[in-house]
């Protein structure tokens, strides 16, 4: 996107500060677009939407008025000099030297597939090294893929068979719905000529190798384009076999093939390990907990399946954490456990199976993450969603697990239940992400971890408190600072909270937010309900009608901030993406007042709308329905874009689209914004950010996502008017 200068400044030009242009309240030629009269009655409220005719993006008039508030706002916010100077730090921290390296995979064998970067390089590339070697061999390089058609192509998703032979990638671009797979032979270090598409495996639980690595099963989704009617409709599990046209689909589970899936579900079969006796099936949808089927691995051999019921969602299981042993199944079950339990059930009677508790629930630690190494269960707990621990159960008993040192947040990973190592990755606010190799007892480095230090960081304090919310609940609030902080309530503070789908906000170290920090600013992550902090009723307790308790959590730790001095109302930037922004949205509308900057990327600002957009997917389970009373009542209540009011001093806003967005429609923060600027009469500016080149992730570059994220800051520091030094 292109940068020019605000009109309103042009006189100003030669006496710009550090920021770029002196500080002022005067925004009020925004791009205009005409105001519709639409109504709609909800069981008896009636709600104007005056910018609905913004939601036809494909109106020319529409397309014209993105156009010029993009423009609007590149025109203002190139003049920010504090962009090139944060860029320039973020840059420095991964400056040569200093490889980087991610989605590591490791086949059973112990051979490591994974993506590095170093230097300028824009996209990373993916690389092989052999077990017990240390030489890294370049085997991809997504730059040198299908060069003719001109797109930048990113590798999304990487899985090795389970020898090693073959490692599956998929490909993608500038945020486009939808990835191309390529199957690369590692013994000749060349891609197989097949290509398949409409695929996602990066959203969708990935791809499964058959137990032979002959071929593998993906979710194949017929229709990508969001416009379409039968958009995301009629997708199947499919075999794909090595060398078969692409347009051969062998259907494992789909609709057309089983009487329990219809054509609106999202159905995924996995395959868990090669020497499983059984694979599994599952309706996916946005809550935590799917309802699965299963069959034997003779019927995916011979392609004559015959699933069974498995188990219902009433019963609670996680999908992502649930194994095949021997005649057993076990998993995480949040069944009668707040905090959930590891429990399993055999295999061999007839469903409804009976299970057995394994692990009892913890106080105060809820269990997140459970994986299968070396014939033992290995599994992570969280308390309040910022201290981790690891423990194995192993011949019927539990043992707490001594970390090389005290973890904000734990991740697992082994290549199958029959791997010898397990991979412990562990990360904190400050403490740069590391990887583990747990094996025969002890925790030794991985070659491939990415330890390296930043002295930039060493003298930055975490504190971890609990905030009292509006009706007494005690709420985690995460605050990181530099050690030589004045607590006069002069320092700009970026606010950064989420609680939706249950996802926790656990403490990970980012270069990109903790130079917030070293520019002078305060971090605060609140863990408000919604989110999966302190469990499942955590979650229920900032969902549908309970909503509102997740942005009064966030007022109360704003409140908590300024009174205690780290910030005040002048220095407080409130941030979130997606479904975060549904509550930080409405804590921004609801008390204006304690927010100078607010940031919204890909944001989720008209939930009442949801079912509207072409991709609603199974979100009203998170949000609730307009076909039930009680939670469309509670739908408006959550709207931040039908709460907005008009002649109200709203802070400064940055909201930002990106048009390629599937998962949260263009015109969600497009109606939002042009609201917005009608209703502020604070002066305060109120930009729409619109990116052509991505999707709801965001850019697919390192240079694209520092640019975002600087872009970010620069605006909030002017608005804050905070200098940073060079």
């Amino acid at each position: 996107m292109k940068y020019t200068k605000i009109l309103l400044c042009t006189i100003a030009i030669t006496f710009l500060g550090c920021s770029g242009f002196t500080k002022q309240n005067h925004f009020q030629d925004y791009p205009q677009t005409d105001k519709s009269s639409t109504e709609d009655n909800y069981y008896g409220t009636v709600i104007k939407d005056e910018y609905r005719h913004l939601e036809h993006l494909k109106d020319t008039a529409v397309v014209h008025w993105f156009k010029a508030q993009d423009a609007y706002a590149e025109k203002h916010l190139s003049v920010l000099q504090d962009q090139k100077r944060i860029a320039s730090q973020i840059k420095g921290y991964h400056s040569e030297g200093r490889p980087s390296v991610s989605n590591i995979k490791y086949s059973d064998n112990g051979h490591a597939f994974f993506l590095k970067s170093e230097g300028n390089d824009q996209v990373k590339k993916l690389f092989y090294r052999q077990r017990e070697s240390s030489i890294d061999v370049e085997l991809f390089d997504p730059s040198t893929f299908q060069k003719d058609l001109i797109r930048e192509y990113t590798i999304s998703y990487v899985q090795p068979s389970w020898e090693g032979q073959y490692v599956l990638l998929s490909l993608s671009y500038n945020g486009i719905k939808g990835s191309e797979l390529i199957t690369i032979d590692v013994k000749n270090r060349k891609p197989l000529p097949e290509i398949i598409t409409h695929a996602e495996p990066e959203y969708y639980l990935g791809v499964s190798w058959l137990p032979d690595s002959s071929g593998y099963l993906y979710l194949y989704i017929p229709e990508l384009n969001p416009d379409d009617e039968a958009y995301m409709l009629n997708s199947s599990t499919v075999l794909y076999k090595l060398g078969e046209d692409p347009n051969k689909r062998h259907i494992v589970f789909s609709a057309e093939s089983d009487q329990y899936i219809t054509k609106e579900d999202i159905p995924i079969a996995r395959v868990l390990s090669k020497n499983d006796k059984y694979i599994i099936g599952y309706k996916a949808s946005s809550e935590n907990y799917w309802s699965a089927y299963y069959t034997t691995i003779e019927d995916l051999e011979t392609e004559n399946m015959h699933w069974k019921p498995f188990y219902g969602t009433d019963e609670k299981i996680f999908a992502d954490y649930g194994f095949f042993m021997e005649d057993a199944f076990v998993f995480v079950s949040g069944k009668h456990a707040d905090n959930r339990t590891i429990s399993s059930f055999g295999l061999k009677a007839e469903p409804p199976y009976q299970s057995k508790v394994l692990v009892p629930e913890k106080k105060d630690e809820v269990i997140n993450v459970l994986n299968v190494a070396n014939n033992a269960l290995y599994f992570t707990t969280s308390r309040f969603g910022v201290e981790a621990n690891l423990y194995e159960y192993k011949d019927n008993r539990e043992t707490k697990l001594k970390l090389p040192y005290q973890a904000g947040a734990i991740d697992l990973y082994s290549s199958s239940k029959d791997s010898p190592n397990l991979y412990v990755n562990i990360d904190g606010w400050t403490t740069n992400y590391t990887r583990y190799i747990f094996s025969g007892g002890t925790f030794s480095l991985d070659p491939l971890s990415n330890n390296r230090t930043y002295p930039e960081f060493d003298n930055l304090i975490v504190k971890e408190i609990q905030v009292t919310s509006h009706d007494g609940v005690q709420v985690p609030l995460s605050i990181i600072y530099q050690s030589d902080i004045e607590f006069n309530g002069q320092t700009p503070t970026l606010i950064y909270a989420y609680g939706a789908y249950g996802e926790s906000l656990t403490p990970y170290f980012s270069t990109i937010f903790l130079n917030w920090v070293k520019n002078g600013g305060v971090l605060a992550v609140p863990h408000i309900r919604g989110g999966g902090e302190k469990g499942d009723s955590w979650h229920e307790q900032g969902m549908k009608t309970t909503k509102p308790n997740s942005w009064k959590d966030l007022i109360a730790c704003t409140e908590y901030l300024i009174s205690n001095k780290f910030t005040s109302k002048e220095k407080t930037v409130l941030y979130s993406s997606s479904a975060g922004t549904v509550a930080t949205g409405m804590a921004m509308v609801e008390r204006p007042e304690l927010y100078k900057v607010f940031i919204a990327e890909a944001p989720m600002l008209n939930p009442l709308r949801n079912e509207a957009r072409s991709n609603n997917a199974s979100n009203y389970l998170e949000y609730g329905t307009t076909k039930d009373s009680t939670e469309c009542m509670g739908l408006i209540k959550m709207d931040p874009y039908v709460n907005l009011k008009p002649k109200s001093e709203y802070p400064a806003a940055l909201v930002i689209a990106g048009y390629n967005d599937s998962r949260i429609d263009p015109w969600i923060p497009g109606k939002f914004a042009a609201k917005l600027q009608a209703c502020s009469t604070s002066g305060l500016p109120v930009f729409l950010d619109v990116n052509y080149n991505v999707g709801h992730e965001g850019g697919d570059t390192f240079e694209e996502t520092i640019a975002t994220y600087s872009r970010m800051f620069a605006f909030a520091f002017w608005q804050t008017d905070h200098k940073i030094k060079d």
